[in-house]
């Protein structure tokens, strides 16, 4: 049995299904954004921070206050934390590296070099926008809210 190929009576379906064609492009391209690396936005990272909470297995250990803050000083690739209620303030020198293996949404890591010990520790970006920032190291989760000068 042959069959032959039936003409279209319109244009309206073979523009449907470009029409789902291109939707269904689109969908994959957006999808493929959410399940990759996603681009960190460099110049939000930098600046004062305060601390909004530091979560340990799921538990608040903090209250924050004014005084908890953290800086990252880009032109010096300078850090300097400070917290309060857990009588800790440390600086050193600090740069963004690939993780690509990390479970965060960016594959990028802060690595903070203590100074004067030269202790190192590494913090996963897990989000970042122009007003919040959440870092982990191991079970520990560090968030903060923009702070202007």
């Amino acid at each position: 049995m042959r069959t032959t190929p039936v003409p279209l009576k319109s244009g309206m379906k073979l523009k449907k299904e470009l029409h789902s064609a291109a939707l269904f492009t689109a969908f994959i391209f957006c999808c493929s954004g959410f399940t990759g690396r996603w681009p960190l936005p460099q110049g939000k990272l930098y600046g004062l921070w305060q601390y909004s909470a530091i979560y340990k297995n799921g538990k608040n250990i903090i209250t924050p206050s004014k005084e908890d803050t953290m800086l990252l000083d880009a032109r010096k690739s300078a850090f300097h934390y400070h917290i309060k209620s857990l009588n800790k303030s440390f600086s050193g020198a600090f740069q963004t590296i690939s993780s690509p293996l990390d479970s965060s949404p960016f594959q990028t890591s802060l690595w903070f070099q203590y100074s004067p010990s030269k202790g190192i520790r590494r913090f996963h970006i897990m989000a970042l926008s122009d007003d919040s920032l959440v870092i982990r190291e191991g079970n520990t989760t560090f968030h903060y809210s923009r702070r202007n000068p």
